[in-house]
């Protein structure tokens, strides 16, 4: 079903995206949000995107070096989206399943399926079982 894609290498960007309209919470003021921009190149020609948002702008600096070592330990390897995200945990057992270890690892997995869903020529929610439409959502900003 898949087309074999094969990592080529990979581009994280560490990003302050300036807000219009800055989020107020109980644990601050945020006039800037942090977002981790992940590209996977693929020898096919392919780029498989993905981005973090991780909230807490000091800890894009944990996050990107993970996402770095883990890619680069699969250069020149096929991707196999289900057993790459198994072996991306198993390396990460000595510093657990959660927190920013996980972040990484969900960060790769998302560029993962994103490229082989390119390579299939169709959208993601499809490939994964899903429909594209419209989606509800709520918002809580006042005009």
């Amino acid at each position: 079903m898949f087309q074999k894609l094969t990592l080529k290498s990979v581009t994280v960007r560490p990003l302050l995206l300036p807000l219009s309209r800055p989020v107020v919470a109980r644990i601050g003021r945020f006039d800037q949000w942090p977002i981790i921009a992940i590209d996977l190149c693929m020898e096919e020609g392919i780029v498989g995107r993905s981005y973090l948002e991780p909230y807490v702008t000091s800890s894009m600096r944990a996050i990107v070096p993970v996402i770095e070592d883990l890619c680069a330990a699969r250069i020149g390897r096929p991707l196999v989206p289900l057993d790459d995200f198994q072996s991306s945990r198993k390396t990460l057992n000595f510093v657990g399943y959660e927190g920013i270890a996980m972040i990484a690892v969900s960060g790769i997995d998302m560029a993962i399926w994103d490229a082989l869903a390119q390579a299939a020529g169709m959208p993601l929610p499809v490939m994964l079982g899903g429909s594209i439409g419209p989606v509800p959502a709520i918002t809580s900003c006042r005009t």
